[in-house]
């Protein structure tokens, strides 16, 4: 594995030092253009989560540190029902970790079938 590659490698327990919580990451979700997303656990509460990892080796232009840190600023802003909650942000030597509220499958899908009702019924 090159150094690159360790730098980027996700650890299987995330640490945030400054609140001194612990995450378990779990199943892999998907990936997008910077960010992995996992399934993460806090160790003490059991609470689950969706981790948004972004490797900071990925984070190198000044436009795209700009863009992580007003999506940040957004997600602590808005506070709405219908939006993924936002439970924090934290850093490391390596990665950037945003973490939000769990959608299960079922809950998304059952809003966009709600959704495709109101459409249909117009």
């Amino acid at each position: 594995m090159s150094k690159d590659e360790q730098e980027c490698a996700i650890p299987n327990i995330i640490h945030d030092v400054n609140s001194g919580k612990s995450y378990l990451k779990g199943r892999f979700f998907g990936k997008g253009g910077f960010a992995k997303c996992y399934e993460i656990t806090e160790s003490k509460s059991h609470l689950v989560f969706a981790g948004k990892i972004v490797p900071k080796s990925l984070i190198t232009k000044s436009n795209q540190k700009e863009k992580m840190t007003q999506e940040i600023a957004i997600h602590q802003t808005l506070h709405h029902r219908h939006i993924v909650g936002f439970h924090g942000f934290f850093d490391d030597a390596h990665h950037i970790y945003i973490i939000l509220e769990l959608c299960r499958k079922r809950v998304v899908n059952d809003g966009v079938a709600q959704a495709q009702e109101s459409i249909i019924g117009m």
